[in-house]
Formats: C-alpha cells, structure tokens, sequence
C-alpha cells in the first residue's frame, strides 16, 4: 500500500484504524503499549492486575477483545485499492518485564518470550484472522478455536497453535454497539 499511496492518504488511513482501536482500548481497560508502522500492542493484565489478567481484556463487553479488533476494523478500506482491511492479530499470554527506559524519549515498554511469540502469532497469522498459542486457548476456552496442530515459530520450533473460528460477520449488539457507534459519527 506505502508504495502506491501517497503519505497523507496511508497516514490518514492508519489514523482511522487507530482511532477505532483506541476506543476498544478504553472499551476493554487494556493498555496501549505501542504502534510501530502499521503494527499495533495491546496488553491486559497491565494497568489494573486481576488474578487471571484476562477479566479486563474478556469482560466489559458482548464480544471479546480480538473479535472487536477484526469486527470494527472491517469497514475500513485500502485506500489503494478499496479492499476491506485483512489484519492479523497473534496472541500469546504469559509473564513479561516491563517499565520505562530511555532519558531522551522515556517510554513504557514490554520485554520477554511473551511479546516474541505474541509478534510471531501475528506473522504467522492467515489475513484476516487471529492465532493463539496454546497457553492462550487455555486462557479462553469458552471461544471458538480451530486446532491448528503443530506450528513452525522462529526462535521456538514447533508449537500448537490455535485460530479464532468465530464469526466476524455477526453484528455488534447492546453496550458495545452503542459506544463504537458513539466514537465514529
């Protein structure tokens, strides 16, 4: 897209998917962590520990937080081609170090195995879908998950893996419409 898009119209376009997902952080009490380029880091459990670190990412809302990410992502377009957006969202859940480093720019960050094999869910995703590792699928076993069997990860071998067989397609209902609704009009 960068190459056939002038800056103004990839920033605008980035823009408008931010802010939609900016209003799930607030939705969903995660924390912001990062945007880099077009890659964008959310992490629960952070900014308001419970016992599990997954009540603030799972509860607040009618759907969990990587079905809203694809769902309200799904009327933006690329502005080269006027296709809907295909993200790829990877998940891992597990321990991380964090804190703010820098004197120059401070800034908040997330350091471990977690966030490598988070990032690596996402580059191995399929577009337009959302892989988990198995210690996320263990994490939310009310959703519905298609075993993946055994996944090659950069840095890590073989793992099992997991994608989101939910239906995107299903309209957003109650509290959680009314508030998206509320951040676009």
């Amino acid at each position: 897209m960068c190459h056939s898009a002038s800056p103004f119209t990839v920033m605008t376009f980035l823009n408008d998917l931010y802010s939609r997902f900016d209003g799930l952080v607030d939705i969903y009490k995660v924390y912001k962590v990062e945007t880099i380029g077009d890659c964008y880091m959310v992490a629960g459990g952070l900014v308001a520990y419970d016992e599990d670190g997954y009540k603030s990412v799972i509860s607040g809302a009618e759907d969990p937080l990587h079905a809203a990410i694809l769902r309200v992502s799904r009327d933006v377009r690329l502005p080269h081609n006027g296709q809907p957006v295909q993200l790829r969202v990877g998940l891992h859940s597990g321990p991380v170090t964090s804190g703010v480093v820098g004197d120059t720019m401070p800034r908040f960050c997330l350091f471990g195995d977690t966030v490598n094999v988070a990032s690596r869910m996402e580059s191995t995703c399929r577009p337009g879908s959302i892989h988990v590792s198995a210690a996320t699928r263990e994490r939310l076993p009310s959703e519905p998950w298609r075993d993946l069997g055994l996944t090659a990860i950069k840095g890590k071998g073989s793992m099992r893996t997991f994608e989101w067989a939910g239906d995107v397609e299903e309209p957003l209902q109650g509290q959680q419409l009314q508030r998206l609704l509320g951040l676009y009009l």
